[in-house]
């Protein structure tokens, strides 16, 4: 499953990222100096457009896939210009053509993609059309991404359940159960259960995971052990970081990324973090790293926090009364090396011992609004790059320390961050989409009017255009 971008009525591009098996098949074809024969299906039974987007092996068909799905073969016909090529019979539409290696590439995009934001140009193989075939009363399909969760997020879950068992009994035996939550979209933000029998186990999960086919693509994993229930998310972070010590049970690695990751300083390359929530033994613990089991930021206020630091717009508080020792602050970066210096600022106060992290958002965003605000960070952030570590000597036993570790969930730009690469804005629908929907929707008979979800993020867009002007 590739986008496609229309250039004119024979002309497309072909959105094929590196990683993907298409490219390679490209990169062979370019040894060769041959046109690629290329076939794209569009609609016919639901399951094609779930196998093309299935973490298979490569030498693994779709197509079978697809039949196992469906409990029957998938019936294929040959193409009418492109006869070394099939495609299935009951597709709606099919558009055969070629791809030239000896063609120069075409600058496709920006493109609202399914993270929410906007993809980032670049350039891609052209695709020429040699036909176009339909079925009678074909039907045009169509998945809605943006702002999740969406269409997709389904598609991610069920790649989640269906390949939990092939992982586990072919690559990290000891997994137990996954779970890849929507804010997180699908590459950003994995859990993964573990039966732990020895030292160093999450670790050894944490490798074989980043390099099991597209989870290399993942960016923050969290492991924990034990009865808990990983999709009850508050049962899950209050084991977790029940669990944690943020000086030692956080991993930072680098390595390949998902092309539209919009956060690493190189298109596709950046920074990973493993959190180990696992219930830790002897062996795994550092007594000069103190764990706070009674914590001091019960008279940690938002007030005390913003009056300090004007900065600060909103400071949401609400996961320390869950026994979630981990606050959100949204903020209005200003100047190179400000969240640093701010973070550090913060956990020099005495109400913030026994806090093990704290998120960074942008001024823009609700820090109340928990799910929008774990996107937003998620998205924005190279964790290798934006961890801010900080260890102080602990008041309630000096001979100690704790530990708490920002993450700057901050637009990057070049004047703060020497971040030297484009930033996509958010996806949102305009006014006129919004409009032409309210005006249908008593028509439609689908329930009691619901106003667009994008109106509540007008605010956080940055200007009007798919990729931010930096000056």
């Amino acid at each position: 499953m590739y986008r496609m971008q229309v250039f004119g009525p024979r002309l497309t591009g072909m959105h094929w990222h590196k990683h993907k098996v298409s490219a390679k098949h490209f990169s062979e074809y370019k040894k060769t100096g041959k046109r690629m024969p290329v076939a794209v299906a569009l609609g016919g039974d639901p399951v094609y457009a779930y196998s093309a987007t299935a973490p298979l092996p490569e030498n693994v068909d779709e197509y079978m896939l697809a039949g196992f799905l469906r409990k029957k073969k998938v019936e294929l016909v040959k193409c009418l210009t492109q006869p070394g090529i099939e495609v299935p019979a009951d597709a709606d539409f099919v558009i055969e053509g070629y791809v030239d290696p000896t063609d120069e590439l075409i600058w496709e995009g920006p493109f609202g993609d399914h993270t929410g934001y906007y993809s980032l140009p670049d350039w891609y193989p052209r695709f020429h059309i040699t036909a176009i075939t339909h079925r009678k009363h074909a039907v045009y399909p169509a998945t809605i991404v943006g702002i999740p969760p969406q269409e997709d997020a389904w598609l991610g879950k069920a790649t989640e359940r269906i390949f939990l068992a092939p992982m586990k009994m072919t690559l990290v035996p000891e997994i137990v159960d996954m779970d890849m939550p929507v804010e997180g979209v699908f590459h950003n933000l994995v859990i993964a259960k573990i039966q732990k029998d020895y030292a160093g186990q999450g670790q050894k999960v944490m490798n074989a995971m980043w390099g099991a086919g597209q989870m290399m693509f993942n960016k923050i994993l969290v492991i924990a052990d034990g009865a808990v229930r990983i999709q009850d998310y508050r049962e899950l972070a209050q084991y977790v970081f029940r669990n944690l010590n943020p000086a030692t049970d956080i991993y930072f690695s680098q390595g390949p990324m998902d092309v539209l990751d919009h956060s690493c300083s190189k298109m596709g390359f950046g920074g990973k973090m493993c959190i180990d929530g696992t219930f830790k033994s002897e062996d795994e613990t550092d007594n000069d790293q103190f764990q706070l089991q009674v914590s001091r930021y019960e008279g940690l206020t938002e007030d005390m926090l913003k009056n300090s630091w004007p900065e600060i717009g909103k400071v949401n508080l609400s996961l320390l009364a869950m026994k979630i020792p981990c606050i959100i602050v949204s903020v209005k970066k200003n100047r190179p090396g400000h969240i640093r210096e701010l973070h550090e600022a913060i956990c020099g106060l005495d109400q913030v011992e026994g806090i093990k992290m704290i998120l960074y958002v942008e001024d823009t965003v609700d820090a109340g609004d928990l799910p929008v605000a774990l996107w937003r960070c998620c998205n924005n952030l190279d964790p290798r790059r934006d961890n801010l570590p900080v260890e102080k000597r602990s008041v309630v036993d000096p001979a100690k320390k704790f530990a708490c570790l920002g993450l700057d969930g901050t637009m990057k730009t070049k004047e703060f961050d020497n971040f030297h690469r484009d930033w996509p804005n958010i996806i949102v629908a305009d006014a006129e989409t919004i409009g032409a929907v309210d005006e249908k929707w008593e028509e439609l008979g689908i329930g009691p009017f619901l106003a667009s979800p994008s109106l509540k993020f007008n605010n956080q867009l940055y200007g009007k255009e798919a990729v931010v002007d930096q000056g």
